[in-house]
């Protein structure tokens, strides 16, 4: 799977990645790649920092070059990046996002790759409007419609609404991905990881102080708790979710200013989450801390895909 984050202005994009990793490290997804859909130039070397230190330094690091500027704007980042190792010492070292896009996709098996993003959607709209290059005769679209299962999307407000990482800072982007795209996509919105705290007292008496997690929760709100609107993307990809969710077919309009609606048809190729009534908001969010920690569940059938 790819995971596509803007990892800047909050900390579940950490508390995603260290699930993802820990999860990749036991065997049950592999993870491939992360691309950062960021103009903060140290998120592509915390994201980095990161995979080194879950001993993972060699799974590649996307970022979106070519920006007009970049800032600094997060409470983590910068500090991130200079207190712990890292494969990448500068943004310029990262791979160019859709490059890295169109490269993982190419190397592996027709419709296997699980997209996950739990960002803003500019790398990925960048794919989907790529040409043929010299690692595939395919453009975007058809690259993707070949090569991808799924993608999950931490992204809109069901049924209707207007969050973040729809409209925030290009809605022309999140228009026009779901105007091309053509495989299934799960949407978690807004309301669902709004509902689950993490990152709180539990998180910091569970691991040590020098651990890349500690430090960023310290930085971003020293573990006041947070929301975990990125993290329940990734639970999806594991078989425990149908404990915690349920689904809903149809599709996902949005306008150009990024609000979104919803259209029922129970053949629809969009999906949106619910809670399932009789699951605790509380249990989740040990089930979540638990997975950031790495305490893997004992019943986890290992799925492994790319």
């Amino acid at each position: 799977m790819i995971l596509d984050a803007d990892i800047d202005s909050d900390v579940d994009d950490v508390g995603a990645m260290a699930m993802l990793l820990n999860l990749h490290k036991a065997g049950t997804i592999e993870l491939i790649g992360v691309v950062i859909t960021s103009d903060d130039p140290f998120a592509p070397v915390c994201a980095s920092a990161v995979n080194t230190f879950y001993g993972c330094a060699d799974i590649p690091v996307g970022f979106l070059k070519g920006q007009p500027k970049l800032t600094n704007h997060s409470r983590y980042t910068k500090t991130i990046a200079s207190e712990f190792p890292s494969k990448l010492k500068s943004w310029e070292d990262a791979d160019e996002a859709v490059g890295l896009y169109r490269k993982l996709l190419s190397q592996n098996p027709d419709e296997s790759v699980t997209i996950v993003s739990i960002g803003h959607l500019s790398s990925l709209q960048g794919l989907l409007q790529s040409g043929a290059d010299q690692l595939s005769p395919l453009n975007g679209k058809d690259l993707v419609k070949k090569k991808v299962d799924k993608w999950i999307c931490m992204g809109g407000q069901f049924p209707q609404g207007k969050e973040a990482n729809f409209y925030r800072p290009d809605p022309q982007s999140t228009v026009y991905c779901l105007a091309n795209w053509e495989k299934e996509v799960v949407f978690c919105g807004w309301e669902v990881g709004n509902k689950i705290i993490t990152g709180g007292e539990r998180l910091k008496s569970e691991i040590p102080t020098n651990h890349i997690l500690y430090r960023s929760y310290e930085l971003y709100n020293n573990f006041a708790g947070r929301q975990s609107w990125d993290q329940i993307a990734v639970l999806l990809l594991i078989h425990q979710a149908d404990r915690f969710f349920s689904f809903v077919n149809g599709r996902c309009v949005v306008a150009p200013d990024g609000s979104n609606t919803w259209e029922s048809n129970p053949s629809g190729k969009h999906q949106y989450v619910i809670l399932n009534p009789e699951i605790n908001a509380d249990r989740i969010a040990i089930f979540t801390d638990d997975l950031m920690i790495g305490r893997i569940p004992s019943a986890q059938k290992p799925e492994i895909k790319p």
